[in-house]
């Protein structure tokens, strides 16, 4: 009889379909727009570097009178290309001293709530209570509307006597999407893996289907970050004449791109 595989090979096994989905939502967030903002460069040079800090190396320079795309941006870091096709991460006090194509001086405004609204993907951890034992989970989620979200989480409860994972996909709703304290609720289904500890005797491992309800509030802090609280139902189908229910409430903190 082949046995059961173990409650670690599970949780590898969670941990990598997280991670494959994190990059499959991540490719989502691809802007399909390729008309990018020119601007023309007024200093002698801009520097272009490998990544978004100054600890990154310089690797190619634009000239003065030269015209660039801005790609992206990352807090006070552009990603640009120049006219020769080179790519690179230019500083927010280089860019605001380039002309638009009317001539007119750049400006950028600030990191502010309005990008936390227009967020695509956003990815955190929180820390929390599941009935008595602390629980610490890691969650992924992909903005599909201005009031709905889908979210993957993967969940480790270290209890005292056994160790418990959850892995589970939910729908997100926000009734009230452009306020930065931001209430929510959420419904889930996933599953759930209980291992005792070996020294409990005649003790039995517990794979079982979840399904979960929670309702929780956002805060906006600061730039690209979130504060979330969180109250959880989660309940286990672990046969047709059984089922188990667990609480939990989480604290956490979460980052938007």
């Amino acid at each position: 009889m082949r046995a059961e595989p173990t409650g670690y090979l599970i949780i590898g096994r969670f941990a990598k379909q997280l991670w494959l989905l994190v990059l499959l939502l991540l490719s989502f967030s691809v802007c399909a727009d390729e008309t990018f903002e020119r601007v023309s460069v007024v200093d002698p040079y801009l520097e272009l570097r490998t990544g978004p800090g100054r600890g990154y190396p310089i690797t190619t320079i634009a000239e003065r009178g030269e015209s660039v795309e801005i790609l992206g941006r990352r807090t006070d870091w552009f990603k640009v290309r120049t006219a020769r096709g080179k790519e690179g991460w230019v500083v927010r006090e280089q860019m605001e001293r380039t002309l638009t194509e009317a001539g007119v001086k750049t400006t950028f405004r600030d990191v502010l709530v309005e990008d936390y609204l227009r967020r695509r993907v956003e990815f955190g951890f929180a820390y929390g209570q599941f009935e008595s034992d602390p629980i610490l989970t890691a969650h992924i989620g992909y903005r599909l509307h201005d009031n709905f979200l889908a979210e993957l989480a993967l969940s480790q409860v270290p209890g005292d006597f056994s160790s418990t994972s959850l892995f589970y996909a939910s729908i997100v709703s926000q009734p009230y999407p452009d306020s930065d304290w931001s209430p929510f609720f959420s419904l889930g289904y996933g599953k759930f893996n209980n291992k005792p500890k070996a020294t409990l005797v005649s003790a039995i491992e517990t794979n079982a289907d979840l399904a979960n309800a929670g309702l929780g509030v956002r805060y906006y802090l600061t730039r690209r970050f979130v504060a979330r609280f969180e109250f959880k139902q989660h309940v286990t189908l672990i046969d047709f004449n059984r089922t188990d229910s667990f609480k939990e409430w989480s604290l956490g903190i979460s980052a938007f791109f």
